[in-house]
């Protein structure tokens, strides 16, 4: 055991301290995974139930049976429109519900309601199933007039995507972590290469622009039965993660106490520090940030799958319950984000962080560790002995800290032959204009140092630029160049995926390899390229072919369209 006294102590240690005190009161403090009665409540005659409910949760419910349980469960409520938002690789439908009442089919419906949107999804990964049985359970009793989850359709718009990953969850007995091309889908949130995955954004995140949705996974630390986290880049509004850390994920931990349950973080300490998962955009919920929404991840922990179900209901649960309890207060904060989106890129204003680390958070913290029993993730419970740990005063390391920043500019230029970056952009929903008539622009360029390569999931030369000097020239710019602006709903996404120094660039995910020097010709030594009104004969070193428009300028442009 590690113990630290500090003098500072912030919201997150103070609720983390009620919720332990809380769960210690009504269940014990040594609460084990899978020890706790599973609550449901009773069906009503007429109403489905999943497959895994029928063989008492000794399987879980496999794709068909899922669609035949959505199907039998809109047959039964005039609250829920069933449909597909598409198709994966080996074809299989992607199935989506909307639960509001009044019932609405489209988004500009729900908005004009003036109430939240949540989206409530599962499976991305093929074999981590255990929340997604939770979640069509909490399905059907959106539809049972009597359940706290039907009374919240009054307040809350609900879409539900209980399977992004159907062919991983086919592909075995026990599924994959990938698609049927073995694929992360929660690596591909950037690119959207995977047809599940830009399916679920363009279909469903895109579309319906929801104030939250959760992604429900396995995996995390016991002895915890649900862990969360939200986004955790230096570059989303800092506002949406605190309300995650101060709100939300203290309701959660409540919630869970009452049955038994323990919540925390993602993913795993020791007795000195709690680490969390990755600040990629590429990431489900740090994605969610990047298009201001609140992105929130749910991981089941290794334990009975009843008992990890019901622990993933009640978490789909509370997040449903705050944005009906809090409506005003999560569509401020949401909306908030938005505008300063559009307002950073108008100016422009701010920094773009494009290399970040963690650091502990400014205040102590306190959690459980389990040694022994096996080790917790994302296989099936472990009867072994397991000794739990108290661990107070530690550091959460997960305080996003910039290392290098970019200034913001007014939009960026893109070579207009750069179709494969643009087609990248455009899936997100990103604007993109084009110029109309040759212009001549004064812009940042940053020159080129290195080029580096290295294997990143279905890439296997995704392209390093190593950036150097940043040169103010000025260009003529033919008609067609693409022009890219920052201040647009989804600002922060743009700036992310255009300077070239992130984590998830278009460079970086070889839609521009034609245009990139080769390392000889970027090193010292190399070539250079003959900059046009440089001066007869002037060399420069080789440029990132993104160009940066710092100052709001009038162009002849059209948008492009469909």
């Amino acid at each position: 055991m590690r113990s630290r006294m500090r003098r500072d102590c912030a919201p997150g240690a103070i609720r983390y301290g009620f919720s332990l005190l809380l769960t210690g009161i009504l269940a014990g403090m040594l609460v084990v995974p899978g020890s706790a009665q599973v609550k449901w409540s009773p069906v009503p005659d007429g109403y489905p139930r999943t497959a895994a409910e029928e063989n008492g949760f000794t399987r879980h419910t496999r794709h068909l049976e899922m669609w035949e349980y959505l199907e039998a469960l809109r047959g039964v409520t005039t609250d829920m429109r069933l449909g597909s938002y598409g198709q994966t690789w080996e074809g299989r439908e992607l199935p989506y519900a909307v639960f509001s009442r009044p019932l609405v089919s489209e988004p500009w419906e729900a908005w004009a309601l003036g109430r939240p949107v949540v989206v409530l999804a599962a499976n991305v990964h093929g074999g981590e199933r255990t929340f997604r049985e939770g979640l069509m359970i909490l399905m059907r009793d959106f539809t049972i007039p009597g359940t706290d989850a039907y009374e919240l359709l009054d307040e809350v718009t609900v879409i539900v995507a209980p399977q992004i990953n159907p062919d991983g969850f086919e592909a075995t007995e026990r599924g994959t972590r990938g698609n049927a091309w073995g694929i992360d889908l929660n690596r591909d949130y950037i690119k959207l290469e995977q047809p599940a995955i830009a399916n679920y954004v363009g279909n469903i995140i895109s579309k319906w622009r929801p104030q939250m949705f959760v992604d429900g996974h396995n995996g995390g630390s016991r002895p915890y039965n649900l862990n969360y986290q939200c986004p955790s880049h230096f570059d989303p509004a800092i506002e949406i993660t605190l309300m995650c850390d101060r709100e939300i994920f203290p309701a959660i931990d409540a919630k869970l106490a009452t049955e038994g349950y323990k919540a925390w973080y993602y993913t795993g300490g020791d007795e000195n520090e709690w680490r969390v998962g990755g600040s990629q955009a590429r990431i489900g919920r740090n994605y969610g940030g990047f298009v201001n929404s609140v992105g929130i991840l749910f991981e089941a922990p290794s334990q009975e799958l009843e008992t990890g179900a019901r622990a993933g209901y009640l978490g789909y649960l509370t997040v449903v319950e705050f944005a009906a309890e809090h409506t005003e207060r999560l569509m401020s904060v949401v909306d908030d984000a938005r505008r300063e989106t559009i307002e950073m890129g108008a100016g422009p204003r701010g920094d773009i962080a494009v290399v970040m680390e963690y650091a502990a958070e400014d205040y102590p913290v306190s959690y459980e560790i389990v040694r022994g029993g096996g080790r917790g993730g994302r296989g099936g419970g472990s009867n072994d002995p397991v000794e739990i740990i108290q661990v107070t005063g530690a550091d959460l390391m997960k305080k996003p800290v910039a290392l290098r920043l970019r200034a913001r500019p007014w939009a960026y230029l893109l070579p207009r032959d750069a179709v494969d970056a643009v087609a990248m952009l455009r899936r997100h929903g990103i604007t993109v204009e084009t110029l109309v008539s040759a212009t001549e622009l004064q812009v940042d360029a940053y020159t080129v140092t290195d080029v580096t390569h290295e294997r990143a999931y279905n890439h296997a030369a995704a392209t390093k630029v190593e950036v150097g000097e940043v040169l103010t020239l000025t260009e003529v710019f033919p008609a067609g160049t693409f022009i890219v602006p920052t201040a647009q709903y989804l600002g922060r996404l743009v700036a992310h995926m255009l300077e070239p120094e992130t984590e998830d660039n278009v460079v970086y995910w070889n839609t521009m390899d034609a245009w990139i020097p080769r390392s000889s010709d970027a090193v010292g030594g190399g070539r250079g390229f003959r900059g046009r009104g440089a001066g007869t004969g002037s060399v420069r070193p080789p440029l990132v072919p993104i160009y940066k428009l710092m100052t709001p300028t009038a162009l002849t442009t059209k948008v492009m369209g469909n």
